[in-house]
């Protein structure tokens, strides 16, 4: 093999394509047709697609490079070979791209070492990754446990086919004694990580001090990892995840997605015993795909509904419907996407519930992704109170608002009861809409709420109990993606990182907000995809938990926990949580899965690729030593689900703690079941509830750890049963295979 050909290949080697292109069914004739079946359409992306236009089909890529190896002049034929040992590895054939390389390497009668060269590194970098990658699924996947992948690991979770790290701690050694960098630090010692090799067994150049709890708290409780044991471990790549009572019978159901074309949605239901998948029977097969899903009641029916959101990070092949999914109250859902009038063809995965004109029925915001020539406006859908929506984004000031967006919220900043909207978008200016009495004006400017430049989840929350609505929106530098690993060792060691940082914007209580985030220890560079919070310890103050990672198998980092220390800062408890899982971190939910007062966490894992699928994981939440209320709200002028109701907790102590009721963060659901600590106060002196629609009612010595149901309007907190349930509960050790 020719030397100039290594070089054309290495050229090539870390270029990332997208190969959307336009749809070949036009939206007009989707859209126009009478009988619209959202199963058979779905199937018929999957069925009828070109892999060229999709860059996550990696199977079928690696299937159409290897044929045009052969057809190739001899110039391309190693650009197409080399292409197909990275769909190989993308596609989780790991074993046969170390053998393509391998071969390749006897053959010219090569070692190791003469491929680390400035020119030729990326072949020798591509063969570490697939080892390292092959140790990971011969263990960490075929022989999976509560510990696996959890940093720092347990000595159960150490590797028991150590072939995969041992050669990659081979390779990667040699690299980065010629060319020593953070990223293939980090790499270095996650692999001595997995052996039990870290930290006494990694030689002093390239060792790294993790967990460094200088920087992280180390006392905090244990969160055990249950999703295995209690069956809702689903395997599968980044998806979407809500949590609520789908069945109106008091337990907490468990809705989720996952990003491939034919994965199925899966919906897991609370049996109080533990979870049954009950997909088949609720009428939703064939319901597949979807990076995001989120829930709300948006009939008023009193049985809450399901949006699916597709097509995001493929481009003009991003032209996928979304799914709305009525639930009939008897089990079953039914999709009525084009019935209700939502049915559109854009690449999406963030969308907000909200009554934008207080008529008592939710309204639907829809961001979309718009790149360069491919337009694709965001979309507001006004509610038309009998089961239906229309497109009104121009008469309610909302209309060419186009960017990549990645994230949308709705929030009151200053408290009018009107909702306001805000747009994280990656690669531009984000915005803030002030709705005024049924309008939006953009103050994005005056505000102050513009950054960062790379941005991706966001939320509304109130971190400092003030009665103010605070913003949060976390980095995603897409200029960086091969680095996040390097970042992350950075972040450690307290140095300058090369990525954008995230923001936290305390609400200045005059419709400007004010950037604190390295007052809170939140000025970092997360790389954040799903995340969401809660109340980890019912002390009151809100906590969130970030997935990290970028769809290169390089960016094996800890998903990220940080604990809110009196509204003044955050501290992270990562490590001494038992938070740290490295596989990549989507859809994140909080809720009370085991009625017993605290706040479970429930996350997607699994990356973009088809070969970066993982089991899904549950974090059981030990903590229900302080005190606690859950409110069941039920909204008559308002919205029935409540969303976008206020309530003003004052403690016998003095303390006030306010609560917006909404789903969270906007990639992941929260339960809309108000799940409220209150630390070791044991009285409530004064419940305030702030409706949309109509006047606040206050409720007085309102006891604690129990639950009630508010019905707007009514007089009385009516008390329901809430006794916690054996979910976890040990069984005989198993492995998911």
């Amino acid at each position: 093999m020719k030397f100039k050909y290594f070089i054309l290949l290495c050229l090539l080697a870390f270029t990332i394509k997208n190969y959307g292109q336009d749809s070949s069914t036009s939206t007009e004739s989707r859209t126009d047709s009478d009988i619209f079946s959202m199963v058979d359409t779905l199937r018929k992306l999957n069925f009828d697609g070109d892999p060229t236009k999709y860059y996550h089909w990696n199977k079928k890529l690696a299937v159409l490079y290897q044929t045009q190896i052969s057809k190739a002049s001899p110039e391309k034929k190693i650009i197409f070979w080399f292409k197909y040992c990275q769909q190989l590895l993308k596609a989780g054939e790991n074993q046969s791209c170390i053998d393509e390389i391998e071969n390749l390497i006897a053959r010219q009668q090569l070692a190791n070492e003469d491929l680390i060269t400035k020119e030729l590194l990326p072949i020798i970098e591509l063969l570490a990754l697939a080892y390292l990658r092959l140790g990971e699924v011969n263990n960490c996947q075929k022989n999976h446990n509560e510990f696996s992948c959890i940093l720092p690991l347990n000595e159960l979770a150490f590797h028991i086919d150590l072939n995969g790290s041992k050669k990659a701690i081979a390779i990667y050694s040699q690299i980065y004694e010629k060319f020593p960098n953070d990223n293939i630090k980090w790499l270095l010692n996650l692999a001595h990580m997995t052996i039990g090799e870290h930290p006494h067994n990694v030689p002093e150049t390239y060792r790294i001090n993790y967990p460094n709890w200088n920087r992280e708290q180390k006392k905090f409780p244990v969160f055990k990892e249950v999703g295995m044991n209690l069956g809702i471990a689903q395997d599968g790549l980044s998806g979407g995840a809500s949590i609520d009572d789908f069945n109106n019978d008091g337990l907490m159901d468990i809705f989720i997605t996952s990003y491939g074309m034919s994965d199925q949605s899966k919906l897991l239901i609370n049996t109080g015993t533990g979870f049954t998948d009950s997909t088949e029977e609720s009428g939703l097969t064939g319901i597949v795909s979807g990076l995001n899903c989120l829930h709300a009641d948006y009939d008023n029916d009193g049985n809450i509904d399901i949006l699916i959101l597709r097509g995001a990070w493929l481009g003009k092949g991003g032209n996928h419907p979304n799914s709305l999914l009525k639930n009939n109250g008897d089990g079953t859902f039914t999709d009525v996407t084009k019935s209700a009038g939502l049915l559109s063809f854009h690449p999406t995965q963030t969308a907000a519930w909200a009554d934008v004109n207080k008529d008592g029925y939710l309204d639907l915001f829809i961001g979309n992704e718009s790149k360069q020539k491919d337009s694709h406006p965001c979309e507001l859908y006004i509610n038309q109170k009998d089961g239906k929506f229309t497109e009104e984004s121009e008469r309610y000031n909302l209309s060419s608002i186009e960017g990549f967006i990645k994230g949308v919220v709705f929030g009151d900043i200053n408290n009018d009861m009107w909702p306001d909207l805000y747009i994280s978008v990656m690669g531009g200016r984000n915005l803030l809409f002030k709705n005024d009495f049924g309008t939006f004006k953009d103050i994005s400017e005056t505000a102050g709420v513009q950054g960062p430049n790379f941005s991706f989840p966001t939320w509304f929350w109130d971190v400092n109990n003030d009665g103010f609505e605070d913003i949060f929106v976390a980095s995603y530098d897409i200029n960086n993606l091969q680095n996040v690993a390097g970042d992350f060792v950075k972040g450690l060691k307290g140095k300058k990182i090369l990525s954008e940082t995230s923001k936290l914007f305390i609400n200045n209580g005059d419709e400007t907000f004010t950037e604190r985030s390295e007052v809170f220890n939140t000025n970092l560079s997360f790389y954040a995809m799903g995340s969401n919070f809660g109340d980890l310890d019912n002390d009151g103050w809100l906590d969130f938990y970030i997935g990290t990672g970028s769809p290169e198998f390089s960016s094996v980092v800890p998903n990220r926990m940080f604990r809110n220390v009196n509204g003044s800062s955050f501290e992270e408890v990562t490590s001494a949580g038992g938070f740290g899982h490295i596989q990549k971190g989507h859809g994140v939910a909080f809720g009370d899965l085991d009625n017993d007062g605290d706040q479970d966490i429930y996350s997607v894992l699994g990356g973009a690729y088809q070969g970066d699928n993982y089991p899904n994981i549950c974090f059981e939440n030990p903590m229900s030593e302080n005190n606690w209320i859950v409110l069941k709200l039920e909204g008559v002028e308002s919205n029935r689900s409540a969303i976008g109701t206020k309530l003003k907790l004052e403690l016998e102590t003095g303390r006030v703690i306010y609560y917006t009721i909404n789903t969270g963060g906007s990639f992941g659901a929260n339960s809309l079941q108000s799940e409220i600590g209150i630390g070791k106060s044991e009285l409530i002196q004064k419940l305030s509830v702030m409706w949309p629609n109509s006047v606040t009612q206050n409720f007085y010595s309102v006891q604690v750890n129990k639950k009630y149901k508010l019905v707007e309007g009514q007089n009385k907190l009516r008390e329901e049963p809430y006794h916690k349930i054996e979910l976890s509960v040990e069984k005989t050790i198993h492995h998911h295979h």
